[in-house]
């Protein structure tokens, strides 16, 4: 398979397997509340979001070895595997080296328990036990997405979803409570790290290691000089991202949680379609930075970036339509948050998008100390603007904090250095966006329109709602798919589904 096949294969798994997310979760929702209560499933969703920085001890490794893996691909043309099987190896040895360092975080994460945690004390425990015994298991799956395997990677998100969702809701069925939520993030966690392991030694025996190779202090000093740079930009986007229901739960309560949640629950599903382009492109683009050119890795990254933004766009406009009858059929008039909620955290998206857009690009090209510098400056500017924002405004303030943290950061930094690195000037990448964004808000416009004038509630009307602005958008946006950098992927795949169709047409006599 070629680079782009690879790509939108593992894309179009990833898009199912968000489709399936979102249909499943209009029923777990309101199925856990009615059986666990807002207050206990508040007090979770507070307690699971401290795993994030659990996972800060990695120092990095998993994230970065997808790129080392794609590195090594593509400096041994002919050989890729064993080149693999090296790398892989001394990332290995690292994390098995951590693995005690974690086992004292989680130990620590404990004292990190709000108040009244009794109910939340032993199902935490069996996660932090899981979250330890499969920390060096991780690498497995990063090993895979370095080496493109994205159709099995997609495959497995949306079975290994699918029966630690199973677990759960058999387990509430069971009055097993908080242990069914517990249980069932096991069971992924589980599942997604032994298909891993098989999947790499039965496609891509090769690449596992024979026996550890000897890693040096200079050995570890390499890796840790990169990943730990990770690790900084992770800490930031826990700051960015990871602390708004820790501190809503302080400052408002357990049950502020949700109707934050709630409201923001299309937002969060949805947005994850954008981030699959960049995390599928990801290993691809650092291969290219290998074997190819500037101009071609160029060509590359603007595609990429018009496409995540074309997605982007898209959810904007089809949640603003549809988000407060959503909300309200889904779980009721108490648990929305408003429509100014809503925009916030839609203009919060499109503005990350394109930032992660750019960041990927940049991280690909080696500039993860940039990266992450940039990042703790963004998360800090968030985090004091979320606190001060919860405190005089609640939701709405947590919801703008990140709005003021990629305006006032995120995007004068890391702007410039793209710009450079693509061989443009930062009012031509901003000018290459301006079509995009202007067919982008007069579809928008229609859609705030549509909430405030028809006020859609029904199932039916939310769909026909949403499937015209839907149509709409695709209308407008249609030159822009089949233009620039962007149009020498879509065209050609486009003239073969054409022709499929009239052969099939031709097959059944229909021509």
């Amino acid at each position: 398979m070629t680079r782009s096949s690879r790509f939108l294969s593992g894309f179009s798994w990833g898009l199912a397997n968000q489709v399936l997310t979102l249909v499943v979760g209009l029923f777990i929702t309101p199925f856990l509340l009615r059986h666990l209560g807002q207050s206990d499933l508040g007090l979770w969703l507070v307690v699971s979001s401290l795993l994030g920085y659990l996972g800060l001890l990695d120092l990095g490794v998993a994230a970065l070895l997808p790129r080392e893996t794609a590195y090594a691909a593509g400096r041994n043309p002919e050989r890729p595997l064993p080149a693999v099987a090296e790398v892989f190896g001394q990332a290995l040895q690292l994390a098995l080296l951590q693995v005690p360092l974690v086992a004292l975080g989680a130990s620590l994460l404990l004292l990190l328990l709000p108040e009244s945690s009794d109910k939340v004390l032993h199902p935490f425990l069996m996660v932090l036990g899981t979250f330890v015994l499969l920390f060096p298991l991780r690498l497995f799956q990063a090993v895979l997405n370095g080496l493109q395997d994205l159709r099995f990677l997609g495959m497995l998100q949306t079975v290994g979803w699918a029966a630690g969702t199973l677990t759960s809701v058999v387990l509430v069925l069971a009055d097993a409570g908080l242990y069914a939520v517990a249980a069932g993030w096991v069971a992924t966690q589980g599942l997604s790290a032994l298909a891993c392991l098989w999947r790499l030694r039965t496609a891509f025996p090769e690449a596992l290691p024979r026996k550890l190779p000897r890693l040096s202090m200079e050995g570890i000093r390499s890796w840790l000089s990169r990943s730990l740079w990770i690790t900084v930009g992770n800490v930031a986007q826990l700051l960015r991202l990871g602390t708004d229901v820790v501190i809503i739960g302080k400052l408002l309560g357990p049950e502020a949680v949700v109707p934050f949640t709630c409201t923001a629950k299309l937002v969060s599903v949805l947005s994850n379609a954008p981030q699959l382009v960049l995390a599928s492109a990801q290993p691809a683009l650092a291969e290219l930075r290998m074997s190819s050119s500037k101009e071609r890795i160029t060509e590359v990254a603007s595609a990429v970036e018009r496409l995540t933004l074309f997605i982007s766009g898209a959810v904007f406009c089809g949640v603003l339509t549809i988000n407060e009858g959503f909300v309200l059929r889904w779980v009721g008039t108490e648990q929305y948050g408003g429509l100014v909620l809503t925009v916030l955290f839609l203009t919060s998206m499109v503005l990350r998008h394109f930032c992660l857009s750019v960041n990927t690009c940049l991280f690909c090209f080696g500039h993860e100390r940039r990266l992450a510098l940039t990042a703790v400056t963004d998360g800090c500017v968030t985090l004091l603007a979320m606190w001060a924002g919860v405190s005089l405004g609640g939701w709405t303030g947590a919801a703008l904090a990140p709005i003021i943290g990629i305006c006032t950061v995120s995007l004068p930094m890391n702007l410039s250095l793209f710009a450079k690195d693509t061989g443009r000037s930062v009012w031509q990448v901003l000018r290459d966006l301006v079509p995009w964004g202007v067919r982008c808000a007069a579809v928008a416009a229609v859609s705030l329109g549509i909430t405030v004038g028809l006020a859609p509630r029904g199932f039916p009307q939310l769909t026909l709602a949403g499937m015209f602005v839907g149509v709409l958008y695709l209308l407008l946006m249609r030159p822009l798919l089949f233009e620039g950098a962007l149009g020498t992927y879509v065209r050609p795949r486009v003239d073969a589904l054409r022709a499929r169709w009239a052969s099939a047409r031709g097959r059944l006599g229909l021509g």
